[in-house]
């Protein structure tokens, strides 16, 4: 037997209703998109929530949305996904790491302010594994120093700090990810939730190379002359078929949550007990989306080894970022980030595995020597 450390949600009965999508030939655009938006924002609780084609050019759309520009600064861990860190590239701007908590993983508040300079432009924040950072530490330094805050929770949909869902917490900008091995998958898919309505009113023409949809085109359908492009956008935009994907996955979105999260809670209150090994810190007043299950083991490679050799797909998920050379930074000396590196390690935890079978895991970490 083997449990996967990642699946993907394919709804019933989805064949038939893209089948009917694909012979429409409206494949770009139509009512699924946006359907599937006031679906988000519902469930986020944020009426400013847009939909995007996927996830990475969303978070450089949000840096450049905060004012981030060529040769500007951005503050971030190195402790997250490739993907979170490589559109401060993109844009030309610079990333200045900062450490991370040891025992979460999660950007370190007092890190951030002793990173920030003059050419400081945002911090871009990583919820490890769909576990919320410290976010009131974040913003107050954030807001005492002017500086807008863009949060990448790809892996952190339905996740609670403070009793209201990642997304509608104060962020200025916040990015989730609909790709195959997330909570909920279109495909290929993002969205952002926005704090400030005239920020959200340029990110729904900014997804489209700037275009002003409502007037971009004259009654005759032809292209609209005065209808103005100011400022250039992105490619970013989702298409019908992803719209249609992300309305159907919606309706069980609670339900397959609730198992990741009492997957979750199992594991955190079982590996309390265990030698050798420490639960994760949780930030206070938080609720984790439980994407995969993370914890630190002190001898971390040879367990990741037993349990892949048992048929438990284990992994690192990510490694620190500051290790790649398109950062041009060299790896920096963090302790934080060094010590998380050195002793995370991820189970399955999602849907799709059993109450034996998390059981199963539990001790074979348990009996691991």
């Amino acid at each position: 037997m083997v449990v996967p450390l990642y699946s993907v949600h394919i709804p019933s009965g989805i064949d038939a209703k893209l089948s009917a999508l694909l012979r429409s030939g409206q494949l770009s655009g139509g009512e699924n998109v946006a359907q599937f938006e006031r679906k988000l924002q519902e469930f986020i609780g944020n009426p400013r929530v847009i939909t995007t084609g996927e996830m990475s050019g969303s978070i450089a759309m949000s840096l450049y949305l905060a004012g981030v520009r060529p040769g500007d600064e951005v503050i971030a861990s190195p402790m997250a996904c490739l993907a979170t860190n490589t559109p401060i590239c993109s844009l030309f701007a610079n990333v200045k790491w900062c450490d991370c908590d040891p025992r979460s993983g999660a950007i370190d508040p007092q890190s951030i302010a002793e990173s920030i300079s003059s050419r400081t432009k945002a911090i871009l924040v990583f919820h490890w594994a769909g576990n919320p950072s410290d976010l009131s530490g974040i913003y107050e330094v954030a807001q005492h120093a002017g500086i807008p805050v863009v949060e990448d929770a790809s892996e952190a949909i339905g996740a609670e700090y403070q009793g209201r869902k990642v997304g509608n917490t104060g962020g200025d900008f916040v990015v989730f990810s609909f790709y195959p091995n997330r909570h909920l998958t279109t495909i290929e898919g993002a969205a952002i939730a926005i704090k400030d309505q005239d920020l959200f009113e340029r990110a729904r023409w900014l997804r489209r190379y700037g275009i002003h949809g409502p007037t971009f085109r004259n009654e005759d359908g032809e292209i609209n002359p005065a209808s103005d492009v100011k400022e250039t956008g992105w490619n970013n935009a989702m298409n019908h078929v992803s719209g249609l994907m992300g309305v159907a996955q919606m309706d069980s979105l609670e339900e397959r949550l609730a198992i990741n999260q009492s997957n979750g809670q199992f594991y955190d209150d079982a590996l309390r007990e265990v030698r050798g090994v420490d639960v994760l810190k949780r930030s206070a007043g938080s609720k984790s989306a439980y994407w995969v299950y993370t914890f630190l083991a002190n001898d971390r490679d040879r367990l990741l080894k037993h349990l892949n050799g048992s048929g438990i797909q284990t992994s690192k998920v990510h490694i620190r970022n500051d290790l790649y050379s398109c950062f041009r930074s060299g790896e920096r000396r963090l302790s934080g980030v060094s010590e998380f590196s050195r002793r995370a390690i991820s189970i399955p935890c999602g849907w799709w595995v059993s109450r034996s079978q998390r059981e199963w895991i539990f001790e074979l970490i348990a009996g691991f020597k």
